[in-house]
């Protein structure tokens, strides 16, 4: 059997969850945005935070650890966001 997105099981009923692209133009600090990246040493994958600035090629980003209660600043490139509120 072949997936052609193995990031989310499709379960019956329940589709995948879809995040428009961010970027400099269509978010504003506060907004909350989810990690839709897989990199090593990052934030887990749909984690959740909130912009702090807005950058040219980066947003930083404070997303609070799943294990703890620290939140931590991140840089991350916007094609590695999605936006919450237009998810489906």
């Amino acid at each position: 059997m072949y997936y052609s997105n193995t990031s989310q099981i499709e379960l019956p009923g329940i589709g995948n969850v879809k995040y428009d692209g961010v970027s400099p133009r269509t978010v504003l600090p506060g907004e909350k945005v989810v990690y839709v990246g897989r990199i090593d040493g990052g934030p887990g994958y749909g984690a959740v935070g909130n912009i702090i600035e807005i950058r040219n090629r980066k947003a930083v980003v404070e997303i609070k650890s799943s294990k703890g209660y620290e939140s931590k600043i991140w840089y991350i490139p916007y094609c590695l966001l999605g936006s919450i509120k237009n998810a489906a």
